[in-house]
Formats: structure tokens, sequence, C-alpha cells
């Protein structure tokens, strides 16, 4: 198993990103061959980004990386500009994508896509994400349930790749964990949670203090009744019964057993304490780890030397295949 992810290092990153993403990674860097985590920063630009916001941002991000557990031992930890192979790639598989396939991707009409004046770059942005993806010889993708139409769009330009010049892309699959797959925002349980929602209160920041979570979570809207009882028809009381979940690790069978004869209230009760307890180890790590700026810059740059080797290796085997060069 060979696994690619990462992130954007914009907005708050919060528990959704957390449980969906980061907290799968810590699992699977113990088991797989290879663990490659990108803080994309690339993708991050293709809507304006303040300069010095961004750069703070991926420090940021960095530490809370190395505060949830990812270890540079084990995995390779970089910023997606320092490898330039990542765009290199990108402009060749362009080549072998068609216009339509990205009018396709549900993502750029959420984010605007009938309009003329959004960036080429965010129409193109499954195309560099196929390039990361691809770059490393990736067997699986842990992404949430929202990027499985990446995924796939990656998996389509890799068979086309192969059928025209031979076996040289490895053919990614999406590897998304169902409970935790879309953890959806408090104010709204019919959209995922975002951090680049209008509102804080849309989602808990993993940055947040415990008087927040307390404020965000006793906010969450809730269904009409007040069983606290999973259900289609209940998506509100279900979201927050899988955040439960994630973060004490109880079935959600014996959470509503829990609370059998109990309203809503005991239950957001309950819920920002576990959230809190699961939140502070995480805040107190990344407290002492972004305090030194030249260690995390360091990591960084070992990271990025470390998957040299393989993403110029990818590179020259498309060169060769294409025609590239002299």
């Amino acid at each position: 198993m060979k696994i690619f992810s990462g992130i954007q290092p914009t907005g708050q990153i919060h528990i959704g990103n957390y449980l969906g993403a980061i907290k799968q990674w810590i699992d699977l860097q113990n088991d797989a061959e290879q663990s490659i985590f990108c803080i994309v920063d690339l993708h991050a630009i293709t809507v304006p980004k303040d300069p010095e916001e961004l750069q703070k941002n991926i420090i940021s991000l960095a530490a809370l990386y190395l505060a949830a557990g990812i270890d540079p031992k084990k995995s390779s930890l970089f910023v997606q500009s320092q490898r330039p192979e990542h765009s290199e790639l990108a402009w060749i598989l362009n080549c072998f994508t068609n216009i339509g396939e990205l009018k396709r991707m549900t993502q750029f009409k959420d984010k605007g896509g009938d309009s003329d004046s959004v960036s080429a770059g965010l129409f193109d942005y499954p195309v560099l994400m196929a390039a990361d993806i691809l770059l490393y010889g990736t067997t699986h993708v842990p992404v949430g349930d929202d990027q499985k139409q990446h995924v796939e769009l990656t998996r389509d330009i890799a068979i086309r790749f192969n059928s025209k010049f031979g076996q040289i892309f490895t053919i990614p699959e999406p590897l998304i964990k169902k409970t935790s797959a879309r953890i959806m925002g408090l104010d709204n349980p019919e959209k995922k949670m975002s951090k680049s929602s209008s509102t804080p209160n849309n989602y808990i920041s993993m940055f947040d203090t415990a008087d927040i979570v307390k404020q965000k979570i006793m906010r969450a809207v809730t269904d009409s009744g007040s069983e606290v009882k999973s259900g289609t028809e209940r998506p509100a009381i279900t979201n927050l019964l899988n955040i439960y979940h994630e973060v004490t690790g109880k079935e959600i069978s014996s959470i509503e057993g829990e609370f059998v004869g109990k309203g809503y209230k005991e239950f957001k009760e309950s819920l920002t304490e576990v959230i809190i307890e699961y939140l502070r180890p995480i805040q107190e790590k990344y407290n002492k780890i972004i305090s030194s700026e030249s260690e995390i810059k360091e990591l960084l740059n070992e990271g990025a030397n470390k998957v040299w080797p393989i993403a110029t290796e990818t590179l020259g085997r498309v060169h060769k295949a294409v025609g590239l060069g002299i």
C-alpha cells in the first residue's frame, strides 16, 4: 500500500478535516509501505489568497500534522510547491484530459463554475490533484466522499495514458472511511462541515477553546423532537452522534443507549465534554511545536528531499513516453 493525501493550508482546520483525513492518515502510516502527506499550497491559490496569511497557514498546518501524530520517520511530510514535478506533470496530464471531464466536476460547479470570472486554476484543479497522486505511484488515496470524483478522474487519466504509452502510472483506489467520510455542518446538517464557511458556527476548529466548543455545540441545530436517535430522517442528531462516535470510539447504538430518556441538552453537554478532552492533547502538542518555526521548516525540507527520487523517476518515465527533451 502506497498512500498519498493532502490538505489545503486555508481557513480553519476543523474537526471534520481531522476525523475524515488526518486521523485516518495516522493509522495508515503504521501499515503502508509508503506514506506521503502534503500541504497542497498550489491548490490553495486557485482562489485569491493573502501571501502572508498563506505562509502562516502552511507552517500552522504542518505543526498540526505533527501534533496529531504524523511521524516524519514513518511518513514524508512536505509542501507541494517544494517539488516542481507536481506542476510539470500536471501540465503534461492537461494534454491528456478532456474539457468535458473537467466541466463535470461537481466541486467546480459548487465553487462558481458557471461564472467566467473564476480562475483557470480552479477549473484545472482536478488535473493537479491527479499529478499529485500519480507522481508517487500511489495505490490508495484516503479522501472524503466529496473528493471521490477527483480520484475517479485520476484513474481515467492514468488508464488513458497507460493505454497509449504502456504501464507508466499505477492506478490508484480511493480509500474512504465510511463513518467519518462527511462530517456535516453544525448549522446545516445537509452540507459538509467547511473551513471556508461564512460562519464559524458551522465547524469546530482544531484550535477552539473549551468555551467556544461549548458555545458552538449548544447552538448546533437539532431535529424535531428530543430523542437521541440516529436515522436518515434525523440528519442533525445523526451528525452529532457520528462526531461523538469518532472522538470516543463508542458505537452509535451504545451512545444512544446512554441517553435513553434524556434530551438534546444532556447529550450536547456530554458531547461538548468529550470533544474538549479529545482536542486538549493535540492543542498542547501543537502549541509546543509551533513555537519553533525553524524546526518545522527543516522537517518540511527533509520531507521534500525524501520524495524527490520518486518524483523525478516518475517524471522521467513520462518524458520518455511522450517524447519530451533530447
